[in-house]
């Protein structure tokens, strides 16, 4: 139940940004029916058709009270399973403090990746993330960075000659 509500509210959020974004694309070429924003309007309107019949049906079955034939209601079986879930994250501390932390971790990567360079910030982002992630080993912890940052350097710095904000190399 929560989790199609939770559905059916996001499809609704990128319906409505898919409409205001589409309506604003320039008409070319005279065409008044089939312009560049034909299809995400077609997207917007099959994303909000979708979202009405799951919101529907949920409500539905909560006024309702029928969801299957045993005693407990679809409500009560749907906040029983919320429940459960809750103390299944509560007891996994460490992977939700991962969770949190390593998409964090690369925001601050991508922000330092310009200027302090990509030798450093990659090094300290991929040891960063390993020890997140349990890794003890202080070989690993030195290689394994040092290895992927010659391999992007050679690969795409030498080889492919993208520009990469470089420091050292």
């Amino acid at each position: 139940m929560i989790g199609n509500v939770i559905t059916s509210v996001l499809l609704l959020i990128a319906s409505v940004y898919i409409y205001f974004e589409s309506i604003q694309m320039p008409m070319l070429g005279g065409l008044a029916v089939a312009g560049p924003s034909f299809f995400p309007l077609c997207c917007a309107a099959f994303f909000t058709v979708t979202a009405v019949i799951l919101m529907g049906t949920e409500i539905y079955r909560v006024i309702s009270g029928k969801y299957g034939t045993e005693e407990m209601s679809y409500l009560h079986r749907e906040l029983y399973k919320v429940a459960e879930l809750k103390g299944k994250i509560g007891s996994n501390m460490r992977g939700l403090f991962r969770m949190i932390f390593i998409p964090a971790l690369m925001i601050a990567y991508g922000i330092a990746l310009r200027p302090v360079g990509f030798e450093i910030s990659t090094w300290i982002f991929l040891d960063a993330t390993m020890l997140i992630c349990g890794e003890k080993k202080w070989k690993r912890l030195f290689f394994i960075p040092a290895a992927a940052i010659a391999f992007v350097y050679l690969v795409f710095v030498r080889f492919l000659r993208v520009s990469v904000p470089m420091q050292f190399l």
